[in-house]
């Protein structure tokens, strides 16, 4: 069975390439995704592709309790912002030109993805919030350091899928 991660970094590679450009993707604790988030920030060469960004938080628990896997999991789809903009300002430059659109495009691509069982008629159970807060006050991460960016950011928890025993035999010896 291919991982939750790798599941996700494909889907997202598929996502950038119908938004027609790079989004990125990432997996970790809010410690963990801050930490590369400032790293890529310092090259010249991996800054202009920090944002915008999904996000996997982890841990997450993967129930196999029976013959497909059932996992409970929390996205963050972020993009970097000014904090001088107004919420209307964030509303249109963040949300209506690069969040919801790669929103929609992530949804569709889950739904599509051969790795997960599609149930509830084509929909993917979760819930949606937009935060605008980050944008305007940043972010402390659990570990209280500052993000170093202004963000908008949609998130995605409750995110409820069941994922497919897909047999991948590959060049193992």
């Amino acid at each position: 069975m291919k991982s939750v991660n790798d599941i996700f970094a494909d889907i997202v590679k598929k996502v950038s390439k119908r938004y027609g450009s790079n989004v990125s993707f990432l997996f970790g604790d809010w410690a963990y995704i801050s930490n590369q988030l400032t790293l890529w920030g310092k090259s010249p060469k991996t800054s202009k592709l920090k944002f915008p960004i999904i996000c996997l938080y982890s841990p997450f628990t993967e129930d196999r309790s029976s013959a497909q896997t059932e996992v409970g999991l929390e996205f963050i789809i972020m993009v970097n912002t000014l904090k001088e903009y107004s919420n209307e300002d964030r509303q249109k430059t963040s949300f209506e030109q690069v969040l919801r659109p790669i929103y929609r495009l992530f949804l569709d691509e889950i739904k599509k993805d051969i790795n997960i069982v599609c149930h509830y008629d084509n929909v993917v159970p979760h819930s949606y919030i937009e935060n605008y807060r980050y944008g305007r006050v940043g972010v402390i991460g659990e570990d209280g350091k500052p993000f170093s960016d202004f963000i908008d950011a949609i998130e995605m928890k409750n995110v409820n899928l069941t994922i497919k025993e897909v047999k991948c035999y590959g060049n193992r010896l």
